[in-house]
């Protein structure tokens, strides 16, 4: 199996590498730049619409307003509870073209997911595409600049994406069979206990 390599993962994600360095123009600090993005990405793939190209290309007034939705989202994962002071409504421009109507309670509501999920991004792409020194190599290598041999080395290493395993707690097994042979509990419970080769007493029985 060929794995990407550094240098093409940073062309790849240009766009988020852009609006990073947007943000940290806003006079916000690496890592308050990098969870912004970070949470954008996130959002993207849970269906708000094009989060991060709206950033790139939106007007000044547009992107700070952005930015502040952004800022005020991650202050609700950070909280675990609403403030009274907070407009649970305040994310209107965040939430444009989404079916449904979402508000900050929605980040309320999935505090958990959200925050496992910007994490996984901070700590999968994001080691690389918020690196400033492997950003820069890479738009020095493509402007046809010679590199120093480290960072050229770096750009070609192989990137490897280190998932986290999920917790035994939340893992499940769908199993079906086929109609007319349903079998019964005995038959099901034997069955795994000699795919497991471990008793099943203790694990919650479902209909």
């Amino acid at each position: 199996m060929a794995f990407a390599i550094t240098h093409d993962l940073l062309r790849f994600h240009r766009t988020e590498g852009e609006v990073f360095q947007r943000v940290k123009l806003m006079e916000r600090e690496n890592i308050e730049a990098r969870n912004v993005v970070a949470l954008w990405m996130w959002l993207e793939s849970m269906g708000f619409p094009n989060m991060v190209h709206r950033a790139k290309n939106a007007s000044a007034d547009v992107f700070r307003r952005l930015l502040f939705e952004a800022e005020a989202i991650l202050d609700c994962l950070r909280q675990g509870n609403p403030r009274p002071s907070q407009n649970p409504t305040a994310i209107s421009l965040t939430a444009e073209g989404i079916r449904d109507p979402i508000t900050l309670r929605f980040f309320y509501a999935n505090r958990d997911v959200a925050i496992r999920s910007i994490v996984a991004v901070l700590d999968g792409v994001g080691r690389v595409i918020f690196n400033d020194d492997l950003v820069k190599a890479a738009r020095d290598s493509d402007a046809g600049h010679k590199l120093e041999p480290s960072l050229a080395a770096a750009l070609r290493t192989p990137y490897v994406h280190m998932m986290e395993p999920t917790h035994q707690d939340y893992r499940s097994m769908l199993v079906t069979f086929s109609p007319g042979r349903r079998p019964n509990a005995e038959a099901i419970t034997n069955y795994f206990v000699g795919y497991l080769n471990q008793s099943l007493d203790g694990y919650p029985e479902r209909d």
